[in-house]
């Protein structure tokens, strides 16, 4: 049988930046781009927030949640 050829870059698993195999261990996250990759991964869920809210404060809990908010400023 044939074998599939390694790639010689993968990317990291935590903040996406390709490393190259030999430097895998050696590899350490910058937190910017960590931060950045996790808000890629979510921004489906980002995108749907606003929505929802939207939704929720239409709903009589978020239409009393809106007005004792406003009470109690």
């Amino acid at each position: 049988m044939l074998a599939f050829p390694q790639p010689r870059y993968l990317p990291c698993p935590d903040c996406g930046q390709s490393v190259a195999r030999e430097h895998e261990r050696a590899h350490v996250c910058d937190e910017e781009r960590r931060l950045d990759y996790m808000l890629i991964q979510l921004r489906g869920e980002v995108a749907a927030l606003d929505d929802q809210l939207a939704a929720w404060l239409e709903s009589p809990q978020g239409k009393f949640a809106a007005w004792l908010a406003e009470h109690d400023r």
